[in-house]
């Protein structure tokens, strides 16, 4: 019982950041909403009326998990992994000693050039190819990945499908300011914003 709600609870406020940076980035990109909206109306009106979306549903949203996965490169939520250096080693000329404490940064490798063409523009569909290893690493990689990654992508993707297939929606505020003691990046707005129903 405690691991399970150690998933649920340690998971909230990375996933509820996440979640806010979707409908930040969705409402500046029209496009994409519109996209994503036509997708979840789709399956939305496969179901019986008052049906709630399955697991099956959720394997057929490949461009809300294009979305989610936009979502997290840019806003990296989680911006950098520490680890130990297990063994002495070199990486491209730098000697790393085993016992070293090193930090994986995450928002670099997110926001390279080389790996995303145009980084800062918000485009789910850079996803459409597969990307070079650990060139996505919002939820860590190898052993230590994060337990919760399944939990936090099914949450955004029930989270999206809900919001769009109900709601267009426009940001109050559009101060990007960020929380100056956050341990993530969240916007000091809180983010409000208006939601009229479709």
């Amino acid at each position: 019982m405690d691991n399970l709600m150690t998933l649920i609870i340690a998971g909230q406020t990375t996933t509820s950041a996440a979640m806010m940076w979707s409908v930040k980035f969705l409402d500046e990109n029209q496009q994409a909403q519109d996209i994503l909206r036509e997708e979840q109306l789709s399956i939305a009106k496969s179901k019986p009326d008052g049906a709630s979306v399955a697991l099956e549903d959720i394997n057929n949203m490949p461009y809300c998990w294009k979305v989610v996965k936009e979502t997290v490169r840019m806003s990296t939520v989680v911006m950098w992994y520490p680890r130990v250096a297990l063994n002495d080693c070199t990486i491209e000329g730098f000697e790393i000693k085993k016992g070293w404490h090193v930090n994986v940064d995450a928002t670099c490798i997110h926001n390279d050039p080389d790996l995303y063409a145009d980084p800062s523009k918000f485009d789910p569909s850079r996803f459409d190819e597969m990307q070079k290893p650990y060139s996505f690493i919002p939820f860590g990689s190898g052993p230590r990945t994060c337990l919760g990654m399944n939990m936090a992508k099914m949450t955004m993707m029930v989270f999206l499908h809900r919001l769009t297939t109900a709601y267009r929606w426009t940001v109050d505020d559009p101060d990007t300011s960020l929380e100056k003691k956050a341990h993530i990046p969240r916007l000091r707005s809180g983010c409000p914003i208006t939601l009229t129903a479709l």
